[in-house]
């Protein structure tokens, strides 16, 4: 006579699972037994499992490879962040230092500009202190007579 089948699931499928729910914890940011926080990785998974890395590695190298995709992304979603921050900084840096250059060279014109304004102020100065001036009274001045 034979035994009846039954569905009672077997070690290696019971450890699948457990891995797979430790996957699901860790990328949810909810973990029972590791720091949450902590990224994806074999030895994040294998300790909230409950199994060692080596199971996971050699039982089951499809879950294995699942876990460095994840952890990949994740890596990479952070690298892809912090380029496109450091791409707008780099714009936003190209834009002032045009904002400093065209400052500078309003600063130049209206330095040369006052250069010109005293020199014509020292000529007109000098020709007003001159003996030869004679000053007219203007229409707007009252003489007191």
């Amino acid at each position: 006579m034979s035994q009846p089948e039954t569905n009672t699931p077997t070690r290696g499928e019971l450890t699948a699972k457990a891995i797979r729910q430790a996957i699901l914890r860790i990328q949810q940011g909810r973990p029972k037994v590791v720091k949450a926080g902590r990224k994806l990785s074999i030895k994040s998974v294998a300790e909230e499992a409950g199994v060692s890395r080596a199971t996971i590695h050699n039982l089951h190298p499809g879950l294995a490879e699942r876990i460095r995709e994840a952890g990949n992304k994740d890596v990479r979603a952070q690298r892809d962040k912090k380029n496109a921050a450091l791409r707008d900084l780099r714009a936003k840096y190209t834009e002032l230092r045009q904002e400093h250059i065209r400052a500078r060279e309003l600063n130049q014109d209206m330095a040369s500009e006052m250069a010109t304004l005293e020199a014509e102020n020292q000529r007109l100065r000098a020709i007003a202190e001159s003996k030869k001036v004679v000053v007219f009274p203007s229409k707007n001045s009252k003489s007191d007579t």
